[in-house]
């Protein structure tokens, strides 16, 4: 088996923008990406835009990765958390043979299979209520995971 490593952890907050302050301000932790949710799916706050900018432009936030080293927190803003907790899910790096490993196990396990693409991830929810992202890639370079650096999507602010 070959899982590598955690690649984040990600919480759920109510309050968004002041999580990020506090979480950046108690690790020492950079902005990696913001993003939205949208019609069209996630999009990526340009990187010389704001908090501000986003709000002059009617866009509300919805995650925020933060980094430093081979530490990443992701912040998924919620109206309220829910009674399933603040954590949201972990992040494993994974090989594509895990995945397919995985994959069949967890069906087996009785897990509830969420997504599975089997060249690049597998969300499984476990027996305990713990959802799981395995992933094929690394988080080596945590700005260019963001929707927009991806695939071109980013807001209009």
């Amino acid at each position: 088996m070959s899982l590598r490593s955690f690649t984040h952890i990600a919480l759920r907050v109510e309050r968004l923008r002041e999580a990020e302050e506090f979480y950046s301000e108690l690790f020492a932790l950079e902005v990696a990406f913001r993003e939205a949710e949208t019609p069209e799916g996630w999009q990526t706050l340009p990187t010389r835009a704001a908090w501000e900018d986003a709000q002059a432009a009617g866009v509300e936030l919805n995650l925020v990765m933060l980094y430093r080293d081979g530490f990443r927190l992701a912040l998924e803003g919620v109206d309220r958390v829910s009674p399933l907790g603040q954590l949201s899910h972990v992040g494993v790096y994974a090989d594509e043979s895990d995945l397919e490993r995985l994959h069949a196990r967890s069906e087996g396990a009785g897990c509830r299979i969420v997504a599975f693409d089997r060249a690049r991830s597998l969300v499984i929810d476990d027996l305990f209520g713990v959802r799981w992202e395995l992933n094929t890639f690394d988080y080596d370079d945590p700005p260019s995971l963001s929707t927009g650096a991806r695939t071109g999507l980013w807001l209009d602010v």
